[in-house]
């Protein structure tokens, strides 16, 4: 066969001119995200202002306008016989007729949509031709990628090279008029290589002209004119002369710049959306971000309503963090506390044993922050043991601002937490408005992280947080949670710091890597910090209020019960002696006193069928303590176990009987075992003896008999749970040594006994796969008694507990883990297993202590003696 000739040796691509409308229209999701693309270009012009003005007089359906806007409508090729339809003619102007049908009243609209006008103006060091050539006209330029700061040291907040497309969402035609400073560039030459006079240009594009079937990009053409003006101030003068230049504080010479002229706008820009702009713009900057760039909005319709934008600062907060991260991993927190009106707090709340150690000393409450500083390991521990692609020093530097506002509080509350006072309405506004977690890169907001009604809004997952473990903020066991429709806040990161983090093509957010699922992690954990804090005073203080006025609100309930039982009572012997003196003739007891005695009976009967009912919770409990431990089992094991335990036992069997009826076994001999179908089915019979040893080990772990209190002697239990692990420790290369178990019998639920070491076993497995010590794998149980008491100790050579966790005993805590998913650092182990240890030991009076051997993990167990048969 001959080989294929190539008909040619290079065959170039065309891009079609419908390129240019797939990333400018359709790849930019909003006109708001294209304004905000293009006020961008001016800060990497290092221009000290953006200017967005809407002139857009002329295309808002008003109730009223005056004699002189009528005219001006006119002048603008509006029919005058549509204008009639639409208003009559009043003393001082027009009003709208009340008889209008909407099929005028649209009729109007279309003709006005089309008189507004869009400017953005910058007055930043302006292009030449030779740039607007080689950059603006070049899709996907890299200069702003490679050159990444501008001449005054800005980090450029483009990257993509196709910001100027955005121009064809806002609208079909666009000019540009551009003065460029000359100290900046180099002046353009003739063709001659003369120096030309031109100062600036004049720039014109036609959108519509990419449209129509076979057009290629490179036959459609913008037109280009050299102009020769003193400043770009005078033409501002004569293209925008509603823009009053006075109200700009950082600019006054407008002597270089750009500015756009957008027409035939896709948009309605009525003074609703013009708000709508203007509020984006207001978080586009992080909170306080005043370096060297202002924003200003303006409108011809409402020339007072505008100005400058502001930023967002919030400062009336209940809490905030400030954490920033360096090159080495290492972050410096510092938390304020404003929620507590520490005047207020009684002194004896410090006296608490709780409140006697830092941060929440009776001094930290008064300076009113607290400062700590630790690594990302230790934020995300156990991630750093299996981070084999180093994602934490990808990360880079950060900054993170984080804000806690109650929207609402109610009196009892802040009384029994000494909460300070706020004025909920204007919380609620300033949330509503500035609410989120937003991201910025080089002081520009990428959208659309912390977007109001976006389902990026919570891009933290705070919602799923929060419904997981809806704890309330001064539960005993801890696990409160923050709501994100009370949070506000700015992740700050740079181009230059952080490179990892990649604009995805349409510039709506960053490419959801690795690098940015562990960032995501990573802040989550340092808004943990401020979760436990509160949680931790709110507890404390619900415990110092119960102590302190529980016996009084029980008392005066007492007292009210006493005062009724006492007047009933009374009643009673009153009715009895009226009895005795008339005889029978006494009216039966009241209404109110059966009642009473039915109220006394149902109380009775319940508290009885509480007491059944919690007996009931008990036996629940235990039942489900063991299915927890099988679950564990069962989520950690699950590809060595199948539903088909009926056919395991059976299955190879007939299938080597069918194969016999054509084929001989010894036709094979001396053929090698993978090439071996005989071969190969004792195999599959091993594979599925283990995967049936697994499965009834499973079901095994609930059964009723485990559910009762009997003597439990340790030799034999141990004996026989070695033999129930022995597939799995056999597979994994683990030993488990229970050489040291003495003759100890026990009266104990033997369903306790298994989920203790059933979860110990699991966790020793899951350290043993991330252990990269080479060295034997041992899991040793020990079990001795003393005069007081039975002691258990329980030792594995794997790695230990992560040295990321800075207080071991948290592992003890419901819903901790360290066992996470390698590519995004998610929490992927249950968080039960060392509660459910400790739990059960609490509940036989036992206590439970880490060991802290020379390799790996130890935990010893105690009960005490009474439990020894």
């Amino acid at each position: 066969m001959e080989e294929d000739k190539p008909i040619t040796n290079k065959v170039p691509f065309k891009v079609s001119a419908r390129t240019a409308r797939l990333i400018g229209r359709e790849n930019i999701a909003t006109s708001k995200g294209a304004i905000i693309e293009l006020v961008k270009n001016g800060y990497d012009a290092d221009s000290k202002v953006s200017i967005v003005f809407f002139d857009n007089k002329h295309s808002s359906f008003q109730s009223e306008i005056s004699e002189e806007h009528f005219i001006e409508l006119e002048l603008l090729e509006v029919p005058t016989e549509l204008l009639l339809r639409v208003y009559q003619k009043i003393d001082e102007g027009y009003k709208v007729r009340n008889d209008i049908g909407d099929g005028v009243k649209a009729e109007f609209r279309k003709h006005i949509s089309k008189l507004s006008t869009l400017y953005l103006i910058d007055s930043g060091e302006g292009m030449t031709q030779k740039i607007i050539r080689d950059h603006w006209m070049t899709i996907g330029t890299d200069n702003k990628a490679t050159n990444i700061f501008t001449k005054s040291g800005r980090v450029k907040a483009g990257a993509k090279g196709i910001g100027r497309f955005a121009l064809d969402k806002l609208g079909s035609k666009c000019e540009m008029i551009t003065v460029f400073n000359p100290e900046n560039h180099v002046p353009d030459t003739d063709e001659d290589g003369e120096l030309t006079n031109f100062t600036g240009y004049h720039w014109l594009v036609n959108w519509e002209d990419f449209e129509g079937d076979f057009k290629t990009i490179d036959s459609v053409n913008a037109e280009l004119y050299g102009i020769t003006p003193q400043s770009l101030k005078e033409i501002l003068i004569d293209k925008a002369s509603e823009i009053d230049l006075s109200k700009i504080n950082s600019e006054s010479d407008f002597r270089y710049g750009t500015i756009l002229k957008i027409t035939d706008l896709r948009d309605n820009w009525e003074d609703y959306f013009v708000d709508q702009v203007y509020s984006d713009l207001e978080v586009l900057v992080p909170p306080k971000e005043s370096g060297g760039f202002e924003i200003y909005v303006f409108s011809s319709l409402l020339p007072e309503k505008y100005g400058e934008v502001l930023g967002s600062i919030c400062d009336d907060f209940d809490y905030k963090i400030h954490a920033v991260a360096d090159d080495k991993q290492n972050v410096s927190i510092k938390i304020y506390r404003r929620e507590y009106d520490v005047d207020t707090i009684d002194p004896e709340f410090f006296n608490r044993e709780a409140m006697k150690h830092r941060p929440f000393t009776k001094q930290d409450f008064v300076n009113g922050f607290w400062e700590t500083t630790t690594t990302f390991s230790k934020l995300i521990p156990g991630f750093a043991a299996q981070d084999e692609d180093n994602v934490f020093a990808d990360i880079g530097l950060f900054d993170f601002s984080f804000y806690f506002l109650k929207r609402a509080t109610s009196t009892p509350d802040t009384k029994r937490f000494f909460y300070r006072g706020f004025q909920s309405n204007l919380r609620r506004e300033w949330l509503d408005k500035f609410g989120g977690v937003k991201l910025f890169r080089d002081n520009f907001r990428v959208r659309p992280y912390g977007e109001t009604k976006d389902v990026a809004f919570d891009w933290l997952s705070l919602g799923n947080r929060k419904a997981t473990n809806p704890a309330g903020i001064a539960k005993e066991d801890g696990g409160w949670r923050v709501e994100p429709e009370n949070v506000a806040g700015a992740v700050k990161i740079s181009r230059l710091t952080n490179v990892n983090f990649e604009d995805k093509s349409s510039r709506e957010g960053l490419q959801e890597n690795k690098t940015f699922q562990i960032l995501k992690r990573v802040l989550t954990a340092i808004i943990n910090l401020f979760e436990n804090d509160r949680a931790t005073i709110a507890r404390e203080m619900a415990a110092y209020d119960d102590v302190k006025f529980g016996p009084e609100r029980d008392k005066k309930a007492a007292e009210k019960l006493a005062k009724k039982i006492l007047a009933s009572s009374r009643d009673k012997k009153i009715r009895a002696a009226n009895k005795d003196a008339n005889g029978d003739q006494s009216p039966p007891p009241t209404e109110e006193e059966t009642q009473s005695d039915q109220e006394k009976e149902i109380l009775a009967g319940e508290i009885e069928r509480q007491e059944e009912e919690i007996e009931k919770l008990k036996e629940e409990q235990k039942i489900l303590r063991g299915l927890a431990s099988s679950g564990i089992v069962l989520a950690s094991f699950s590809h060595d176990l199948s539903k088909l335990n009926d056919v395991l036992s059976s299955r190879v069997d007939k299938l080597k009987k069918l194969l016999l009826e054509r084929i001989a076994e010894d036709e094979y001999a001396g053929i090698e075992d993978r090439r071996n179908p005989f071969a190969q089915l004792e195999k599959f019979k091993k594979q599925d003896a283990k995967m049936q040893n697994w499965l009834n080990f499973s079901l095994g772990a609930a059964r009723k008999d485990k559910r009762k209190r009997k003597q439990l002697f340790l030799k034999t239990y141990f004996s026989d749970i070695k033999n129930d692990w022995s597939t799995v420790f056999e597979y994994r290369g683990i030993n488990l040594d229970i050489s040291d178990i003495q003759e100890i019998d026990l009266r104990v639920f033997e369903i306790d006994f298994d989920s203790i070491f059933n979860n110990l076993f699991i966790n020793s497995i899951d350290a043993f796969n991330i252990s990269t010590f080479d060295r034997g794998r041992l899991i040793t149980v020990k079990a001795i008694t003393t005069p007081k008491e039975i002691v258990i100790d329980y030792y594995d050579n794997g790695p230990g507990l992560s040295a990321d966790i800075e207080k071991p005993e948290i592992i003890f805590e419901a819903m901790f883990t360290t066992k996470r998913n390698e590519h995004t650092g998610e929490e992927i182990g249950t968080g039960l297993g060392m509660w459910l240890v400790k739990s059960i030991v609490d509940e036989n009076d036992g206590t439970t202590k880490l060991l802290f051997p020379e390799n790996g993990f130890g935990l010893r167990i105690s009960f005490p003696i009474k439990y020894k048969r």
